[in-house]
């Protein structure tokens, strides 16, 4: 009788074992990568927003009033400040920025907050390590990006 060339079922086993385990990696740098592309997003969008801020500060000698002490910008419309933008005085003003980013996940929005001793703070969260260091929540302010919500 002729001889059957066939793999063993060993064989198959490993062969599964190995395609197991470069999916699984895959998945595992695939999960990475988005993280740190949300988190490259947010970091873009406060800096738009504070480079908006600081125009509207060199022009008006003031920051954009929100309505309420703290919102959501993207989310909620405050008097100056709206999902769409900011301008002053609204709908006749110059527009500082035609669209206000919101963050990468859904009903992601960074929290703003205009006050006299800081004058702007910007919310916002990471998920993993930036250049303003490990995940967490920071704060954009005038002077800088940190963990605290007053500035320094």
């Amino acid at each position: 009788m002729p001889s059957k060339r066939a793999f063993t079922l060993i064989e198959l086993l490993i062969v599964i074992a190995i395609i197991g385990i470069l999916a699984t990696i895959s998945v595992v740098v695939l999960n990475s990568a988005r993280v740190k592309s949300r988190d490259a997003k947010r970091v873009s969008d406060i800096q738009v927003l504070r480079a908006a801020f600081e125009q509207h500060w060199l022009e008006q000698a003031s920051y954009p009033a929100a309505a309420a002490p703290g919102i959501d910008i993207g989310g909620a419309a405050s008097s100056v400040l709206t999902s769409n933008g900011f301008e002053t005085p609204p709908g006749t003003g110059t527009i500082y920025l035609p669209m206000v980013p919101t963050g990468p996940s859904s009903n992601e929005f960074y929290h703003y907050e205009s006050t006299l001793s800081v004058g702007f703070a910007l919310r916002f969260t990471t998920e993993g390590a930036t250049t303003y260091g490990a995940s967490g929540t920071y704060y954009a302010h005038s002077n800088g990006v940190d963990t605290d919500s007053s500035s320094k």
